[in-house]
């Protein structure tokens, strides 16, 4: 039973993370780590950051450069078709549980027909790794292995508190020295 209710539960928070992204927007937004199903929709700019980054870190040729870039841009198009099925199944799933009364049977056909979606999203995000995997040579690939190892405790730390982000320590020890309140001293 509790099963059953953390699975819904989970689809939900996909659908709602699926239902929040706003489409086609290259506007740059502030990254953001999330845990949703759509994370990871790029602007060209953002892509563009990115490869950038991975040039320097992962020592890529001009080749493979263009065929990440290339490979980004249609892990993009191909999510936001993705998203774009699973919007109208997330809509009428928040006006069904609106009702005072939803009906079981379509809210259980509707989360069903939303965890398909997810799980079209897996298959192509394995799909995208596996492609990326293809385009590093060994020394890359081990490269991009140890930066996720890297990644977990990282995010493990910033989860828990314990490893702001440095902005967010210059932002507030510079804003109580401005207010005149607090220590200055960093």
């Amino acid at each position: 039973m509790y099963r059953k209710m953390a699975g819904v539960l989970f689809i939900l928070c996909l659908a709602v993370t699926a239902y929040s992204q706003q489409p086609g927007s290259n506007t740059p937004r502030p990254y953001q780590h999330g845990t949703g199903m759509m994370r990871g929709i790029a602007s060209d700019q953002q892509i563009d950051r990115a490869v950038d980054t991975l040039k320097t870190t992962l020592n890529l040729s001009p080749s493979q450069e263009t065929s990440i870039r290339q490979l980004a841009r249609s892990r993009r198009e191909s999510f936001s078709t993705i998203r774009d099925q699973a919007k109208p199944k997330f809509e009428q799933l928040m006006s069904l549980l609106e009702q005072p009364n939803p009906d079981p049977t379509a809210v259980g056909k509707i989360v069903v027909e939303l965890k398909a979606i997810h799980q079209q999203f897996e298959t192509k995000q394995m799909d995208f790794e596996k492609q990326l995997s293809g385009i590093l040579n060994p020394t890359q690939q081990q490269t991009l292995n140890n930066l996720r190892n890297e990644a977990k405790t990282f995010f493990a730390l910033r989860r828990i508190g314990l490893l702001g982000a440095p902005e967010f320590h210059r932002g507030m020890f510079m804003s109580m020295s401005r207010s005149g309140g607090g220590n200055t001293d960093e």
